[in-house]
């Protein structure tokens, strides 16, 4: 039987003080590092994300969490590329929605502004085709590693659950030689889990991936999870920390819950909205994202805030 290290999870007054003195002193000396949004406006609230910390992105299917949590991806990256002059720092994204060809094929509509939906189609011109390779070219400089399936892969591939996370990660760090800036897990109920009651299993799946944020990766967190069914009758259809589907556990494990919602997914396009406060007087259409910080550890929530997004262009 292997001995166990209790000494490693026990700290004494004086460590304590000093390693909380020298976490403090890390973020003064590194303010960038810590992950933002990149929407101006709503970092100025949202505090930057830090190692350890958890964010549950809650929203309904079409309602632009895979869309978010990509740009967000894809910014973070690209700051990266520009700031980290060691070229040591990556972003993760864990797709379980889709293959890894299908969600970069978002990140070569945002880089050249081609549309998905014709790409998805295969309606691709010579010179759209000659920018999709270019895209790849400069995808090579990109920070931005994937955990997935593949559709082009002929070989077989394992059981994407917690461990193959876990392994995938740690690979990343230990072979590659990376430093892990942050992870993005799209999303937590396609997450395979052990025996056979979904509740407890999913719940399970979100623990792991909290204790990987503080523990293994040493990163932050931003996670995907599925509302459930009854926010599509709420008169304003936004959720809120407690609707995560299958789990209660999102509110008590998440350090900061953003809650999105497109109007145009309920509302007729053009209709003047009037049933959520921050909206009202504004028109539904595919391009507005309403979101809502319901939780955020020392920070301001319980706030809206109203975006622009374009689903085509990823932008």
């Amino acid at each position: 039987m292997k001995t166990r290290d209790y000494a490693s999870v026990l700290f004494t007054p004086d460590q304590i003080s000093q390693q909380t003195a020298a976490s403090l002193r890390e973020r003064m000396e590194n303010k960038g590092l810590g992950v933002t949004i990149g929407l101006p406006g709503l970092d100025k609230k949202f505090l930057p994300m830090l190692p350890g910390e958890l964010c549950s992105i809650i929203g309904r299917p079409g309602n632009g969490k895979s869309g978010f949590m990509v740009r967000w991806a894809r910014y973070r990256s690209d700051w990266l590329k520009e700031n980290d002059k060691t070229g040591k720092r990556v972003v993760v994204y864990i797709t379980l929605e889709q293959s890894i060809e299908e969600l970069n094929a978002f990140n070569i509509a945002a880089d050249q502004h081609l549309s998905i939906t014709n790409m998805a189609r295969g309606e691709i011109t010579e010179a759209e085709w000659g920018k999709c390779l270019d895209s790849a070219v400069n995808r090579i400089l990109l920070p931005l590693w994937n955990i997935g399936y593949s559709s082009m892969t002929a070989s077989k591939q394992i059981r994407l659950d917690v461990d193959a996370l876990r392994g995938a990660v740690s690979l990343i760090r230990e072979e590659h030689g990376k430093t892990i800036d942050c992870i993005f897990v799209d999303y937590l109920q396609r997450i395979p889990y052990a025996g056979a009651e979904k509740t407890n299993g999913i719940s399970d799946n979100l623990d792991a991936l909290k204790n990987m944020a503080l523990h293994e990766a040493r990163c932050p967190m931003i996670v995907g999870v599925q509302a459930r069914r009854e926010v599509d009758g709420y008169a304003d259809h936004m959720p809120d920390m407690d609707d995560g589907q299958w789990t209660s556990n999102i509110e008590q494990s998440s350090d900061k819950i953003i809650c999105l919602m497109r109007p145009a997914k309920y509302w007729p396009e053009g209709t003047i909205i009037n049933e959520f406060e921050s909206l009202k007087g504004m028109k539904a259409t595919k391009n507005l994202l309403a979101m809502y910080i319901a939780k955020q550890k020392m920070g301001a929530s319980n706030f809206p805030y109203a975006a622009f997004f374009d689903p085509e262009y990823n932008k």
